[in-house]
């Protein structure tokens, strides 16, 4: 089934630039950014990875100033990053300040996007939203309101149903280009949710339901289900399978069947995308946030302009650091970066250091998304 957003992989083909100048030895500026603008959350997702994070509640959450957040988008946007998604430990739509990053997105032509549970969705902002955001995706991880409950640890089923519905409604009726997506965390709990949610994407209109493993510690902390991954092959084909028209279910196969090891020694991928909590603390991935913190920390953007920080003697010294980490002990399984660092590992096994240019020439037309690498 094609996936025209390559979410099963990676977009570094379409970046060559910066990925030639990485292989020269050069410093440079990430491509990507996740983006946490609050610590907080009205959600308490069984699986969520923001709690090993050091998420904390609703009411005792920090939220990430206005003024930070509008400041970071111009330093990003002037560094080099071509995208940010608004993803993080916390629910980021808590965040008032959210509107001001929208707004500051749109007028300088940013590539941003947002992940959010899809319980705080105003109706007379909705166009303000989706006008600015190049995707929106919603997890989502049961198609019943019990199953729901059992997942999310909330009852708020039927109001993310609606919200979805009124994001869809939005979009027709304004003519907007934006993905709106919904996603799935497989569980041992909720692997007989898999087919019946795919039929509830189709039904809410979503352009997209993406199935995908969870992330864990080496400790499964969040006793990731690895090993039964294998076990549901013909139930992730048959969710693949009610794909129809312009909606598409796609499964995150690679992630879903490596039993969570990794097929590389070093972590590059930071170079490329990097992670920012909700406190502003930049960090080469979301794993550090309250893991080594101190050890991996770059600088905070609070008080620190981004420009700064990547330019920085502390940011260079923190990714010549990553890349000593054993990535099969010390950090989470099917990490965010995870695809990108194949592909460069990969690049830095096989090529030879003669300085030679990577093919210019990528595996068939860009995707969607291109930016989101």
């Amino acid at each position: 089934m094609q996936d025209k957003f390559n979410m099963d992989g990676h977009k570094l083909h379409w970046h060559l630039d910066r990925v030639n100048n990485f292989m020269q030895g050069k410093r440079i500026a990430p491509l990507h950014i996740d983006l946490g603008i609050t610590t907080g959350c009205n959600m308490a997702c069984t699986y969520c990875y923001g709690v090993i994070q050091g998420r904390t509640g609703i009411s005792t959450r920090t939220d990430m100033p206005a003024a930070t957040l509008t400041r970071f988008f111009r330093d990003a946007k002037e560094v080099g990053v071509r995208s940010i998604a608004i993803i993080g430990e916390g629910e980021n739509t808590v965040n008032p300040a959210i509107w001001d990053a929208f707004a500051c997105a749109k007028e300088i032509g940013l590539d941003i996007s947002l992940a959010t549970n899809g319980m705080i969705v105003p109706k007379d902002k909705i166009y303000d939203m989706l006008s600015a955001l190049t995707w929106i995706r919603i997890n989502i991880s049961a198609a019943d309101p019990e199953s729901f409950y059992q997942l999310h640890r909330v009852r708020q089923f039927e109001n993310v149903c609606n919200n979805i519905r009124a994001l869809v409604a939005a979009k027709k009726e304004h003519d907007l280009k934006t993905t709106i997506g919904m996603q799935m965390v497989v569980m041992s709990n909720n692997m007989d949710q898999i087919v019946p949610l795919a039929n509830l994407g189709k039904e809410l209109g979503a352009d997209y339901l993406v199935v995908k493993a969870c992330s864990d510690t080496k400790e499964k902390t969040l006793d990731s289900p690895s090993e039964k991954y294998l076990l549901i092959e013909s139930t992730l084909k048959e969710a693949e399978a009610t794909s129809e028209g312009n909606y598409r279910v796609i499964i995150k196969w690679h992630k879903l069947q490596n039993k969570g090891t990794k097929d590389y020694k070093v972590c590059y991928g930071t170079n490329f995308i990097l992670a920012i909590s909700g406190k502003g603390c930049v960090y080469p991935c979301g794993h550090w946030f309250d893991i080594r913190s101190e050890e991996f920390f770059m600088g905070n953007i609070n008080d620190t302009s981004f420009k700064d920080i990547v330019a920085s003697d502390r940011y260079a010294e923190v990714q010549q650091k990553i890349q000593k980490v054993d990535v099969n002990c010390e950090c989470e399984s099917n990490c965010r970066p995870h695809y990108v660092n194949r592909y460069l590992w990969q690049l830095k096994t096989t090529r030879k250091d003669d300085g030679a240019a990577v093919s210019p020439v990528p595996p068939g037309p860009a995707p969607e998304h291109v930016n989101f690498v």
